[in-house]
């Protein structure tokens, strides 16, 4: 097992620098060699900076897409639907807008479904909507769940997911700024830099923490088989990293080390929450060495058309548009990093379509399926 738990609860977080400096992290996966185990075709083109591609469900056939200005879009058959356009109510920058949709388990007959985005002040909305028998939305929201100050521009994460416990989860960034200025993901009393969640069922809904230490989580995937959720976290200047996590809820939230550590590299004078196990990231790859600069997550491939791709975790990087699959270690960590021949430009999201069969989001206006070389 590469992933590596320590539990430190017994030091004091004063002076942890000079602690942590003797920890010998463990060597996560790196690429090992190239795989043309999939080809990309377009599918969808001309849209306004798609973040976000995968299916309603009870819409079978359809893709759903998040467009960063405000809109949420259905593709059916070669021809586009608006749903919802709240684009008036959204501040739209390089990593500000519409950033995440989730479903209700329950979606194909309650019609519920809740967005997150950055509202005109640049601050983080999470609210729930209702959806019309015709796929199109109430642009009232019904209630508002989650508003977050957000003290910069960029760093606002984005991810929306229903967890195996159905509870609505959320991705929060550090803030913004360099090497988290303000340390606020390692701030336990802060919801940024966190993965947090919240049970949607009840009257008022309580955000709580559930991962800490956190850069900018872009997009993370749960595995409710094995109870853990994948997460790919952007880097700083050199690392960027994915994390395979338990979610073993009746412990201390495990920390994930920023800005303590990015991925396995020690960040001098940066202190450590020491109340939850330090887990270590499972694949890595660098900027020299990929040509990349952001890591967009993906997802565990469970699809038919792919043999070559079953049970692989597919992801990629934003800049380089390069995409990698890696096996999943038995008992936790990652092996046999692949380099995948195709290729996306300004790869924003890995989903899935009704099918189970990867869709992916370019922010250049287009969306792509995989299919077989």
């Amino acid at each position: 097992m590469r992933r590596l738990a320590l539990f430190l609860t017994a030091l004091a977080i004063t002076g942890c620098g000079d602690e942590l400096s003797g920890i010998e992290p463990p060597k996560p996966a790196t690429e090992q060699g190239r795989a043309h185990s999939f080809d990309v075709e377009r599918i969808a083109t001309g849209l306004n900076r798609p973040l976000w591609v995968g299916a309603a469900p009870g819409d079978p056939g359809a893709l759903w897409v998040l467009e960063q200005p405000g809109r949420v879009i259905r593709i059916e058959n070669g021809s586009r639907t608006t749903l919802l356009d709240i684009s008036e109510q959204v501040l739209t920058g390089a990593e500000q807008g519409l950033l995440g949709i989730a479903f209700d388990p329950d979606f194909a007959t309650s019609g519920r479904l809740f967005l997150h985005w950055s509202d005109r002040r640049g601050d983080t909305r999470v609210a729930e909507f209702r959806a019309r028998r015709d796929h199109t939305i109430e642009p009232r929201p019904v209630r508002q769940l989650l508003m977050v100050d957000q003290p910069e521009e960029n760093h606002n994460g984005g991810q929306l997911a229903f967890g195996p416990d159905d509870r609505l989860y959320l991705g929060l960034g550090d803030g913004g700024g360099a090497f988290d200025p303000r340390a606020t993901a390692q701030d336990p009393d802060n919801l940024l830099g966190k993965v947090i969640a919240a049970d949607v069922d009840e009257k008022r809904p309580r955000w709580k923490v559930v991962l800490t230490g956190l850069r900018n989580p872009w997009r993370f995937w749960f595995d409710p088989a094995l109870g853990e959720v994948w997460i790919a976290d952007v880097g700083q200047d050199e690392v960027e990293e994915i994390d395979r996590v338990p979610l073993e809820l009746d412990e201390p939230p495990k920390n994930l080390g920023w800005s303590a550590y990015e991925g396995t590299k020690r960040i001098a004078d940066h202190d450590l929450d020491r109340a939850g196990d330090l887990v270590w990231p499972v694949a890595t790859y660098t900027h020299g060495d990929a040509g990349g600069c952001s890591v967009t997550g993906g997802l565990v491939y469970g699809g038919a058309r792919l043999p070559a791709l079953a049970r692989r975790y597919v992801y990629g990087d934003y800049c380089a548009g390069r995409l990698w699959s890696l096996r999943p270690a038995p008992g936790g960590g990652a092996e046999d990093v692949r380099r995948e021949q195709a290729k996306v430009p300004l790869l924003a999201h890995i989903g899935t379509d009704s099918d189970g069969e990867l869709v992916l989001a370019s922010g250049a206006g287009d969306v792509y399926r995989a299919v077989a070389p």
